[in-house]
């Protein structure tokens, strides 16, 4: 029977270690990817908006008071993600992701700020406004 050397050992422990961080990051990322997410707790005390990060890079964003915008995004590590508005590049950390929930702490220039937001459950409809 030949014994394995220790390189071939070292790699099948690294293998077996780094297996479930993978599949780990992958869930993490499937939880935000499809899903559309409403702003809670909005700054203007309305409804917030709405966020859809889809596949191929593409973020949706619409509110109930503002035309929506298709804008490009990419996620350049597990929890760092980044989009551009109007020629800014917006920059987020992921604070914490799940089903039904996701904490953002966005950088805006100078500005660092956390949102919150809530997976949206069909059917929604915007409320009705005084104009």
């Amino acid at each position: 029977m030949k014994i394995p050397s220790v390189a071939a050992i070292a790699t099948i422990a690294v293998t077996l270690i780094a297996t479930p961080t993978l599949a780990a990051e992958k869930a993490f990322v499937s939880s935000l990817v499809g899903t559309p997410w409403i702003e809670t707790k909005a700054q203007s005390g309305l409804p917030g908006p709405m966020m859809i990060f889809l596949a191929k890079g593409k973020l949706l964003i619409d509110s109930c008071w503002e035309t929506y915008a298709l804008r490009t995004w990419k996620q350049s590590s597990p929890r760092e993600l980044s989009w551009d508005e109007d020629g800014a590049t917006i920059r987020a950390k992921i604070k914490a992701v799940s089903s039904d929930g996701l904490t953002l702490q966005i950088t805006a220039g100078k500005d660092v700020i956390e949102r919150t937001y809530a997976a949206a459950k069909a059917p929604y409809v915007c409320p009705d406004m005084k104009r």
